[in-house]
C-alpha cells in the first residue's frame, strides 16, 4: 500500500488568516474611534466647565465674591469725596484740602477751577474763614450727567457761626481712575444756587 499525503489547498488557508486578521484589524480601529470619541467628549465637557479661581487674600485667606456696586453708588461716593474736599476745609488746611479737590476735576476746567479756588483760599486765609458741608440728598441723572446736591453749610468767619443752605448742582463724566480719584469720576461744571 502506497501511503498518500493529503495537502489541503494554500489559498484558502491564506484567505482565512486574512480574514481573521483583517477582523482584528476592524476591531482595533473601532476601539481607537471609541476612545478618540469618547476623549472628545471629555475635552469639550472640560472646556465648557467654569474654572476654579481661588481668589485669595495678602495673607492667604479667601476671599468672598462680591456683587460690583451700581453706578449710582460709585458716582455718589466719589461727589461724596469731592465735597469733603472742596467743601470741608479751615483756614490752615484749605490750600491743600483744594489742591487736592482739583483730582476730581476734569483736566480741561483745571484752569478755571484754580483761578475760582485762589480767591477762596486768600479770603479764607485773611479773613479766617472755616467752611463746612451736610448733604441731606444727591440726586444722579445719569443720561444728563448732573448731581443735584441740597443740604446745609456752616461757615465760620473770625469765631462766628452762621448756617446755611447749600443748593449745587455738578456736571459729571467719565475718565481714567487714579489713586487720589479712583472712582474715575470727574466734575465738569459746577453751579451754586444762593
Amino acid at each position: 500500500m502506497d501511503k498518500q499525503t493529503l495537502q489541503t489547498a494554500r489559498y484558502p488557508k491564506i484567505f482565512s488568516e486574512l480574514a481573521t486578521a483583517n477582523y482584528y484589524l476592524k476591531a482595533v480601529s473601532l476601539a481607537a474611534l471609541g476612545c478618540a470619541i469618547l476623549s472628545l467628549l471629555v475635552v469639550v465637557a472640560l472646556v465648557n466647565r467654569r474654572p476654579v479661581v481661588l481668589p485669595l487674600g495678602a495673607k492667604a485667606e479667601t476671599l468672598k465674591e462680591t456683587v460690583l456696586p451700581s453706578a449710582e453708588d460709585q458716582i455718589e461716593a466719589a461727589i461724596n469725596r469731592y465735597l469733603e474736599l472742596r467743601y470741608k476745609w479751615e483756614p490752615a488746611t484749605v490750600k491743600a484740602r483744594l489742591a487736592e479737590a482739583k483730582a476730581f476735576v476734569v483736566s480741561k476746567a483745571g484752569l478755571p477751577y484754580e483761578l475760582a479756588v485762589a480767591n477762596v483760599i486768600r479770603f479764607a486765609t485773611e479773613k479766617n474763614v472755616s467752611q463746612r458741608v451736610y448733604p441731606d440728598k444727591i440726586a444722579i441723572n445719569l443720561e444728563k450727567g448732573i448731581v443735584v446736591i441740597s443740604g446745609d453749610r456752616v461757615t465760620e468767619i473770625q469765631g462766628l457761626k452762621a448756617a446755611g443752605n447749600l443748593r449745587l448742582e455738578l456736571g459729571f463724566t467719565n475718565g481714567p481712575r487714579t489713586k487720589e480719584n479712583p472712582w474715575g469720576v470727574y466734575v465738569t461744571r459746577e453751579k451754586e444756587e444762593l
